[in-house]
């Protein structure tokens, strides 16, 4: 039996369509890895600015949260600055008038009193704060105060009434001398003792910001 000899022709042309199939499967693979390759790459830029926009987020809330935390923290003790008069003007009638009245409750000798010019101090906010709407300034005047004592309790009652009122009154200084003429004097109701005592009155205000 003869045998038929192939020809390359038709081994082509029967190989044509496994051939074309196999670059189609292959074209397709390169397709889908290239677009697993893509949707991959976006997952993971999606997910990068989530975990940053988290991050950013969960930041601010933090600083919320210590801001809240102060103001809470710091709420009573405005307040208690409000009622004490720190945080209004200084009010020079008033304080005149309420040494006149320690003086009277506990008989003491006249009291001299003077009150030097205010002066003023800007409290700068803290660099994170970039635009204010208002300023905080510090606002002291010395205050001297002078006058004679019977005895050392005059000086005691009158520091412990004038200290405990509705001002913030910080003592720098206090001193007392002698003023008796004669020793014959000490059982006199004269004076015997000289005070002077100086304090700075410190208040606070809120004024517009200057931009300072």
């Amino acid at each position: 039996m003869a045998l038929k000899k192939r020809s390359i022709k038709n081994d082509m042309l029967w190989l044509r369509w496994p051939v074309s199939l196999l670059g189609v499967v292959v074209a397709a693979s390169l397709g889908l890895f290239a677009s697993a390759s893509m949707f991959r790459n976006e997952m993971q830029r999606d997910e990068f600015n989530a975990l940053s926009d988290f991050d950013m987020i969960s930041g601010q809330v933090a600083e919320i949260e210590q801001a809240e935390s102060i103001i809470t923290d710091n709420f009573g003790r405005y307040e208690t600055m409000l009622a004490n008069g720190v945080m209004r003007e200084e009010d020079r009638v008033q304080l005149l008038e309420d040494i006149t009245s320690i003086r009277q409750r506990h008989m003491l000798f006249p009291i001299n009193v003077e009150i030097g010019e205010e002066s003023r101090l800007f409290i700068p906010y803290p660099e994170e704060v970039d635009f204010p709407d208002e300023q905080i300034t510090l606002r002291e005047s010395q205050v001297r105060v002078s006058y004679a004592l019977l005895h050392e309790e005059d000086l005691t009652r009158f520091l412990a009434e004038f200290l405990d009122g509705e001002r913030l009154m910080v003592p720098t200084r206090c001193s007392m001398a002698a003023a008796l003429e004669s020793e014959e004097m000490a059982l006199e109701i004269v004076q015997h003792q000289l005070a002077n005592c100086e304090f700075n009155w410190y208040t606070f205000r809120q004024e517009p910001y200057l931009g300072f």
